[in-house]
């Protein structure tokens, strides 16, 4: 390890070092300023790319100028034109994104760096990074200026190299599970994705970071989570994967979030793995025109359908916000804990499709102490890997549990969906004890049971106190579900 002398590495990171090669990278690394206008995911395949432990600080030299000569600012938009117009090529680093236009029978590309939404591409480029038609790729682009080809959309996209590992192999990484213990395995994933594990005090905090990744690793998972501000709601998912969507603060609408009946385009809970509705307080939702009616079949079905088109999609939808909190425990004045949610989706039906409330008051607020400095998964990589574990499934294992009479069966799918996929994200090999086994289901069933007390509290006539969980559990510990 004498090749990162520089850094105070844990026995942990040698371990991971020497067992996983360039699926691990050292996270500070990543975080030097020169790569800070890429996302994470970006750089840090950047850097487990291109730089060596035993020539790091030259390789790290290298990759900084490059990214300097190459990833444009939003300022030299028109020089970037200009030099694309002059000389008839250019080449840049930028987020390359495809959509099909049947109507025409053209495919368009757009390239951020020079506001151009109507780029040609050649089809050989599709076919070698499926990625660009489903939510775009990051990468090296060569644009071509060609107004003999077509006056009105005269560039072209004449090579992409993406900064993007291939798709993982679910096989290695289970025998990678195998190398290391579960206290080992959890930190090892909160340094993947971003966090210090030891900012956490505990390992129930430390399983609550984690919880948030569940919608991405699992299909059709809604989850609410709602804490005091600066905690990460959602710097996770928005860091680990293009294929996660953030709506912060915007209105919500069936063309947006479902079909766009004028173009026939899908929306993004038809194209992404995750939709996050970030400041949910602040989100527009209205039912004038059949959003928040939408939205609740689709929790519950996972369909949805806008005049004669119907569709299937197994994104998950994630709401966070921020909660009043005193003393460690949301503020007293609130008569639910449901009551931060916009007024259009204060609606017991709808709260009921939500599979898990995470209690974001018991997470820390996030300081530059609780950023990632260790060895960790490359954060592409390990985002790729959660949504293969999609296709997994753990809930057998969650079945051979015995659970309190009584429940229903949106209760029974919320505790089996997150279980699964808590699972998945600690124990993807598999093989786990009864009692961590037991551990994440009673997790699962706190988050849930949570909802269910707001509902009682909200609609008393239709739903009696009861508690969520396995055979003989006779409370959940958690500080604010004993209230």
């Amino acid at each position: 390890m004498s090749q990162f002398a520089d850094f105070n590495l844990t026995t942990l990171d040698a371990k991971a070092l020497d067992n996983l090669g360039d699926r691990v990278v050292l996270k500070a690394l990543a975080r030097q300023s020169a790569l800070d206008r890429l996302p994470r995911y970006v750089s840090e395949y950047l850097v487990a790319k291109k730089v060596r432990r035993e020539s790091w600080k030259a390789d790290l030299a290298d990759l900084q100028e490059r990214i300097k000569l190459l990833l444009p600012s939003f300022e030299e938009r028109e020089l970037l034109k200009e030099r694309l117009l002059r000389s008839g090529e250019l080449t840049i680093i930028d987020q390359v994104e495809v959509k099909v236009d049947l109507s025409k029978g053209q495919r368009w590309a757009s390239v951020p760096a020079l506001n151009e939404s109507k780029a040609r591409i050649e089809p050989r480029l599709l076919e070698q990074h499926v990625g660009l038609l489903l939510g775009g790729l990051w990468g090296t682009v060569v644009v071509a200026y060609k107004p003999e080809a077509d006056s009105k959309a005269p560039n072209e996209i004449t090579k992409f190299t993406p900064f993007q590992i291939g798709p993982p192999d679910l096989g290695t990484h289970r025998e990678a599970r195998k190398l290391f213990t579960t206290d080992e395995w959890i930190d090892l994933v909160l340094t993947s994705a971003g966090y210090n594990p030891a900012s956490f005090a505990s390992r129930r905090v430390k399983l609550l970071v984690l919880s948030r990744l569940v919608p991405l690793v699992e299909k059709n998972v809604n989850l609410l989570e709602l804490g005091p501000r600066q905690t990460g709601k959602t710097f996770l998912l928005r860091n680990l994967s293009p294929r996660v969507f953030t709506l912060s603060e915007g209105k919500a609408t069936p063309a947006n979030l479902f079909v766009n009946l004028s173009t026939k385009a899908v929306g993004i809970l038809g194209t992404r793995k995750v939709v996050v509705f970030d400041e949910i307080a602040n989100a527009s939702f209205s039912d004038d025109d059949g959003t928040v009616t939408m939205l609740k079949d689709y929790m519950e079905s996972g369909t949805f359908t806008r005049g004669s088109l119907s569709f299937a999609s197994d994104a998950g939808v994630v709401m966070s916000g921020n909660i009043d909190v005193t003393d460690g425990l949301p503020h007293a004045r609130y008569r639910h804990l449901l009551e931060p949610l916009p007024d259009t989706l204060e609606d017991t039906a709808f709260q009921d499709r939500i599979h898990a409330y995470l209690p974001g008051w018991e997470i820390p607020k996030i300081g530059p102490d609780s950023m990632a400095t260790g060895v960790g998964f490359v954060t592409d990589h390990f985002g790729e890997v959660l949504v293969k574990l999609r296709e997994e499934s753990f809930i057998d294992s969650v079945r051979s549990l015995q659970f309190q009479p009584g429940l229903t069966k949106r209760d029974m799918t919320a505790i089996e969906r997150v279980s699964s996929g808590l699972m998945k994200i600690i124990h993807p090999h598999g093989e786990v004890a009864v009692g961590e086994l037991e551990e994440l289901v009673d997790l699962a069933s706190e988050l849930r049971q949570r909802i269910h007390n707001q509902l009682v509290k909200l609609a008393p006539g239709e739903f009696k106190p009861r508690v969520i969980g396995r055979a003989g559990l006779e409370k959940h510990a958690a500080a604010d579900l004993a209230r």
